[in-house]
């Protein structure tokens, strides 16, 4: 998603008023629109990783981090607003053959996509985090 938006962090220069605006807006939108289940992982994650990325300075790893983030909130936004279309009676529920919609809150990783180790590790941690809370 490469279009700007007012108030994006995009336009900004990745200063620490955007990040912390970033930051606030997803635990507001976790807040407002996640299951319980998923809010509190989401919220303790989202925390963890706009932790460690505090001090990195490199711009090409913000823009990723920042994207990355803002794609996130997107989807949050995207699928809140498709199920309240749903609640008030504007839109039917069509899955598709995989059983999601626009109203599941997530979405699936491209069969084709490539992870490091480091990124396997931690889908791996993930997972185990997402265990230990149900």
């Amino acid at each position: 998603a490469d279009r700007e938006r007012p108030g994006s962090s995009r336009m900004a220069a990745r200063s620490p008023a955007a990040a912390k605006s970033l930051y606030r807006r997803i635990l507001r939108a976790h807040e407002r629109y996640l299951p319980y289940e998923m809010r509190e992982l989401g919220t303790t994650y989202v925390r963890s990783e706009f932790k460690l990325h505090k001090s990195v300075s490199k711009e090409d790893q913000l823009n990723q981090f920042f994207g990355a983030w803002e794609d996130y909130l997107d989807q949050i936004l995207v699928t809140a607003r498709a199920q309240e279309s749903l609640s008030s009676g504007a839109m039917d529920d069509k899955r598709n053959s995989g059983g999601s919609s626009v109203f599941d809150f997530g979405k699936e990783l491209p069969s084709d996509i490539e992870l490091s180790d480091e990124q396997v590790e931690q889908l791996r941690n993930l997972e185990e985090e997402t265990k230990k809370a149900h």
